[in-house]
């Protein structure tokens, strides 16, 4: 047996065998306990913790006031029922998510099981329509693009571009760094590493369709105002006067671009093209040009097809040409392309099939005056010269 006492002429203290292991058990449940505390913490995302534990609060003191013991399923419909007098559906649906979160933390309760107050959270929602931003049009784009004094407005068109060409959130739009912008001369790449769903997105900006405006030297015009002292990475910095000072342009001022950006044009409720706008207006867009869900899902990092659709505003554009396809008055844009596609490749097989003759130009018709000729595209050629002409 091992002495209690410390030993004579040491400075070490022997315990006995059993208090040794009983002193290394609580330390293993202790660290395990601390642990298991870290993981947890962890299930509150850390840009809205404050946001969960004030909505927890409140519901704690209302408990109290209400001397309940149990959280039982009418103790929760009782209180959402209060809650729907004053909140709109949407914010039921968020204090409903921060509450399942936190009060199985908190009290081990998991009201996901809770069918009724599903039920009547669902009910409130039902036939409600959510509030979303205004968005702009290829021709409203067209005119600020034109119209607006690069003195002024060189930062809005730069922070317009990014967004559109993005379908970017004001949150990416305003912690875009310099690090993830390449210029590749014929277009710039652009990556947002950190986006809503945790899923990094890249896109591309080319010079664009509008006749006199270049998007690719609006973006580059604005960059090489950068001044040299910055000692941040963040790409947007303030502007005034044709000159870029280093102070970053914060999210409010980036949020209310679409805004001044409508009250330029002289748009009715500028107040409703908020900091949203960008977003979904490169998704109308996308959709206008009849690009399938997949391809909009992708482009906005969206992992929901419902979340997707819920970003397309109907246009009139989009109306018109549906009802046009309903009574046959035009072909859809994809067989257009298609045919002409075929065509092309066709054509490229038979200039391949008799090496002797040479085929120094290639020539393809096409019967629709309306087509595009930037839609035609051509597969397998070498040193073959293009020319298109419009009759």
């Amino acid at each position: 047996m091992f002495n209690d006492k410390v030993l004579s002429g040491s400075n070490v203290a022997v315990f006995p065998t059993k208090f040794c292991e009983k002193m290394s058990d609580n330390d293993e449940s202790l660290d395990i306990q601390q642990a298991a505390e870290t993981a947890l913490s962890t299930l509150v995302p850390e840009k809205s913790k404050n946001l969960y534990e004030t909505t927890y609060n409140n519901f704690e003191t209302w408990v109290k006031e209400k001397h309940v013991e149990n959280f039982t399923e009418k103790v929760l419909l009782a209180y959402f029922l209060k809650l729907s007098t004053t909140l709109k559906p949407s914010t039921l649906w968020s204090k409903y998510s921060m509450l399942r979160t936190m009060i199985y933390l908190n009290r081990n309760v998991d009201i996901s099981k809770f069918t009724n107050l599903i039920a009547f959270l669902k009910r409130k929602a039902s036939g409600y329509q959510a509030k979303k931003s205004k968005v702009f049009t290829k021709l409203e784009i067209e005119r600020f693009m034109k119209e607006a004094d690069d003195k002024e407005f060189l930062l809005a068109k730069v922070v317009l571009i990014v967004g559109v060409f993005g379908a970017c959130r004001r949150e990416e739009i305003t912690f875009l760094t310099v690090d993830a912008i390449k210029d590749c001369q014929s277009f710039i790449s652009v990556k947002i590493p950190n986006t809503k769903t945790h899923f990094p997105r890249v896109f591309t900006i080319t010079e664009g369709p509008i006749d006199g405006i270049n998007f690719l030297h609006v973006f580059r015009k604005y960059a090489k105002l950068r001044p040299l002292n910055v000692t941040h990475q963040r790409f947007f910095l303030t502007y005034r006067k044709n000159q870029c000072c280093t102070l970053p342009v914060g999210i409010n001022t980036i949020g209310g671009m679409p805004k001044k950006i409508a009250e330029f044009l002289g748009l009715s409720n500028a107040i409703e093209y908020t900091g949203h706008c960008f977003r979904r207006s490169s998704a109308t867009m996308l959709a206008d040009s009849g690009a399938d869900i997949t391809v909009l899902k992708r482009h906005g990092g969206w992992r929901s097809s419902s979340v997707a659709e819920g970003y397309i505003e109907n246009s009139i554009e989009q109306k018109t040409e549906i009802a046009k396809r309903i009574m046959g008055q035009k072909d859809t844009p994809n067989k257009k392309l298609k045919a002409v596609h075929v065509e092309a490749e066709a054509t490229s097989i038979a200039s391949t099939r008799n090496l002797l003759i040479p085929t120094p130009t290639t020539c393809i018709s096409l019967r629709d005056e309306k087509l595009d000729a930037s839609c035609i595209h051509f597969n397998n050629l070498n040193n073959c010269t293009f020319k298109i002409y419009n009759k």
